[in-house]
């Protein structure tokens, strides 16, 4: 078996793995690159379409026998956002979680340049083995920032490898990485794991970012700002607790309110349980009327999660009115609805809980200013997306893994310092390793 890194195995972000047997081929994600920091200007510089599309035999209709397929891990562009600025060949099946298809149209629909993900779509599940190729996938839940992560076993030419997308430990679903640790795996010959937090061995929880915020609203009078990914279920939901338990409302945009509904949904109707996130049915929610809610609100898909939505709908008389009682999420260009709308900012403070390199980013940073020229107090608050090492050291010593290959990562010396250089094997970008 053939493994190529195409993207990813020298930065974070951008994972594109590729499995050979024989002559069949898969993707592992197809991932954009993060935007970089212009060391010269100091200035965002995003990946153009051209940057962003790789030429892989197969990936498009090039004249090659087509790829057998694409599996991506989860939601996040760095690992499915190579799929959108050119539509891959049809004949090219992609799998993710019928979650995933919803999120990723639900986000390619916000902006004015909106985006339609263009591809033949296959969804897997959760626990539930599926065959793509020659190649025997089974798919496991993993405690990551996106509403759903995997890792997955895969199987082919008698080898055993596991892929664990991006994960973490110290989450709110921090059980799915328990979970994982206590499955049979049998014997495995490779581990392809993520390292983007390789120098850091531990860091905060996500239950130590909820008792920092709740600290910051117990006892305040005014609004709560907390910059957050509108995608981020762990500080979303921690968020509704404190709302609840203080006595205060949580003022969700349309865009949270319908992340949070199409997940409800889907989970109920795949296996019918009830996802413990907050939702229509909370009191304590409010639905704000910002650019995003009305974009939605004229979307015929969204109609009949609109039409309960706006039982909640609130309008900005009531926020003036009930600002010191407030929490609301904010992200990107969230200034320009809270300046029009918003005007008494006494009292309140801003809560980042964010990766700190997206404050490099010029949107980040102009959103960031706003608040703090206005004289918001700034809290960093914050837990990782991805696992502190000793995370990844508890992996590896429980799943003992014949041979490794860090990837998402800046420091893959750190692995061939933990686990040994005759089993630590780096690659460069387009490198390969044959198992």
């Amino acid at each position: 078996m053939k493994i190529t890194v195409h993207r990813g195995a020298e930065e974070i972000g951008g994972n594109t793995i590729e499995l050979q047997s024989g002559e069949s081929r898969i993707l592992l994600d197809y991932g954009a690159p993060l935007p970089k920091i212009d060391p010269e200007t100091n200035k965002t510089v995003y990946p153009t379409p051209e940057q962003i599309v790789l030429n892989i035999p197969g990936l498009y209709e090039d004249g090659t026998k087509p790829l057998d397929g694409i599996v991506i891990s989860h939601n996040h562009g760095d690992h499915f956002g190579g799929l959108i600025p050119k539509p891959v060949n049809p004949a090219v099946p992609v799998y993710m979680t019928a979650a995933m298809e919803e999120l990723i149209r639900l986000v390619g629909r916000i902006p004015r340049d909106a985006t339609e993900l263009k591809a033949t779509v296959k969804h897997y599940r959760k626990g539930v083995p599926f065959t793509v190729g020659a190649f025997k996938l089974t798919p496991y839940l993993m405690d990551h920032s996106a509403p759903e992560a995997f890792a997955f076993l895969i199987e082919a030419e008698g080898k055993r490898l596991v892929y664990t997308g991006d994960y973490r430990k110290h989450g709110n679903k921090r059980a799915a990485f328990q979970q994982f640790l206590e499955a049979d795996l049998g014997p495995l010959d490779l581990l392809i794991t993520e390292g983007t937090q390789a120098a850091n061995l531990s860091g905060p929880s996500e239950h130590q970012v909820l008792r920092d915020i709740e600290s910051l609203v117990s006892g305040r009078e005014g609004t709560v700002y907390v910059m957050c990914s509108g995608q981020d279920l762990d500080v979303i939901t921690s968020l509704s607790e404190i709302a609840q338990a203080h006595g205060r409302w949580l003022a969700v945009d349309g865009y949270i309110m319908m992340v949070l509904e199409i997940l409800k949904s889907l989970v109920r109707r795949e296996s019918g349980v009830e996802l413990q996130i907050p939702g229509i049915g909370d009191a304590h929610i409010k639905v704000l009327e910002t650019p995003a809610t009305l974009k939605l609100s004229r979307r015929p898909e969204y109609a009949e999660i609109f039409a309960r939505m706006k039982t909640h709908l609130v309008t900005w008389d009531w926020v003036r009115e009930n600002h010191k009682k407030l929490i609301i999420p904010v992200r990107t260009w969230s200034q320009y609805w809270v300046g029009d709308n918003i005007r008494d900012l006494a009292g309140a403070v801003l809560v980042y809980s964010m990766w700190d390199g997206y404050k490099e980013e010029v949107s980040f940073h102009d959103t960031l200013e706003f608040f703090k020229s206005r004289g918001l107090p700034e809290f960093p608050v914050h837990a990782s997306g991805h696992a502190y090492f000793s995370a990844v050291m508890e992996l590896v010593e429980n799943k003992k893994p014949r041979h490794i290959i860090p990837v998402h990562t800046e420091h893959p010396e750190n692995f061939a310092w933990a686990f040994g250089r005759d089993r630590v094997h780096p690659l460069k970008n387009g490198g390969s390793y044959t198992l």
